[in-house]
């Protein structure tokens, strides 16, 4: 952790300032220690360079991921982290809710690992996430990416100009993020929960999270918890997945079929579930990709090739395609929108000048203006649209 990350983060819990008790350092990095809440007392593990922010409740991931950490450090950590049979997810009484969320971190803790390469596709991939914004409209911006995985995102917005760029994810992909930006000097890595960033209102200009939410229990919530991160005028960038509304039956039907199969995929141990992501994705390179590409080549046909399922695949890699496979069967929670649903996410959060465009999912974005409701008045203003539903 470069130090000057300490000025910026604050409790997840309760937003009390961080203190510093480092076990080894150089210079101006911190490679492992504690960090401590001066209001709450909850303390948090710093493991390869970066700090581990998460709720009590997830910390026992930690154990899993970094034993040696808590068996070099026993005697120098507080009662809460030190290892304990006790931490099992499956033991009884856990919130299931809370499990999930846990298996979604492994899962893609899996998948950035197996997938960690940075692709020269991800170039264009970030230029079409962030379609609606100027190259340069964030140059000397602080920016947060929420949900980073390999940290793909995060490379081209440190090298688009921003001043600062903050990497947060809940798996252990963050340290993939973290290897895959070693050059870029403008960048910070955060182990977190979107559901407690452990950020003050208003830090960043920009807070993105792309593909993100709808892998969440509750999704909204998560993107509620990113608004008050934005400064007034600030942007909040997401993508979601769509729910094929508007769609021919047959395409609304392989969704369908999709996700009847993924209650068996996500069940699988994920070296197996990798072997059988390659054979779909070898059959959907050769049965819509491949036709794709060739209509797109020929002038009379080309207007016919994004009508091809998957056809948009024509621009990537075969990586990129097997990549997306295993994520479509891995990942436990998969939530899905209309663009109706979407509007009313940004509409709830008051922002402007929103844009929504769709195209393989929805890219909603809006800019941060008058201040966000408090929680009663969401409250109440949720309870009022509800009772305006009902018949």
């Amino acid at each position: 952790m470069k130090k000057s990350l300490l000025q910026l983060v604050v409790c997840p819990l309760c937003g009390g300032s961080l203190a510093c008790h480092s076990f080894e350092e150089t210079d101006d990095v911190v490679l492992s220690g504690l960090l401590t809440c001066d209001t709450c007392d909850t303390a948090y593990p710093l493991i390869g360079s970066i700090p581990r922010l998460l709720p009590l409740e997830l910390q026992s991931m930690l154990w899993e991921m970094h034993p040696e950490f808590f068996r070099t450090y026993d005697e120098r950590l507080p009662a809460t982290l030190r290892m304990r049979e006790e931490g099992n997810d499956e033991r009884a009484g856990v919130d299931r809710a809370l499990i999930a969320q846990r298996e979604t971190a492994r899962s893609f803790g899996y998948e950035w690992q197996a997938f960690s390469e940075m692709l020269p596709d991800y170039e264009s991939n970030f230029r079409w996430y962030f379609e609606r914004f100027e190259p340069d409209q964030f140059k000397d911006a602080r920016v947060l990416d929420a949900g980073c995985g390999t940290g793909r995102h995060t490379f081209h917005m440190a090298r688009s100009g921003a001043r600062e760029v903050v990497a947060m994810d809940l798996s252990q992909a963050i340290e993939v993020a973290a290897h895959n930006n070693g050059e870029n000097r403008n960048t910070h890595f955060i182990q977190a929960d979107i559901y407690h960033p452990p950020f003050p209102p208003g830090s960043f200009d920009l807070v993105y999270s792309l593909g993100v939410l709808h892998h969440l229990p509750d999704p909204e919530r998560g993107f509620r918890a990113l608004l008050p991160l934005v400064r007034a005028g600030g942007f909040l960038n997401i993508y979601l997945y769509w729910n094929l509304e508007g769609e021919p039956a047959w395409r609304r039907a392989a969704l369908s079929a999709v996700t009847q199969v993924r209650r068996v995929t996500t069940r699988l141990p994920h070296p197996l579930l990798q072997k059988l992501s390659w054979l779909v994705a070898a059959g959907f390179e050769v049965a819509f990709v491949l036709p794709s590409r060739a209509l797109e080549k020929i002038p009379a046909t080309r207007k016919l090739a994004d009508h091809v399922p998957l056809g948009h695949y024509r621009k990537y890699s075969f990586r990129v395609l097997y990549t997306d496979q295993f994520d479509r069967f891995s990942v436990p929670i998969e939530n899905r929108y209309s663009r109706a649903e979407v509007e009313g996410w940004l509409e709830r959060a008051r922002l402007e000048e929103v844009v929504i465009l769709g195209g393989a999912g929805w890219r909603a974005s809006g800019r941060s203006g008058a201040k966000a409701p408090a929680p009663e008045q969401e409250r109440v203003e949720a309870e009022a649209m509800a009772s305006a539903r009902e018949p």
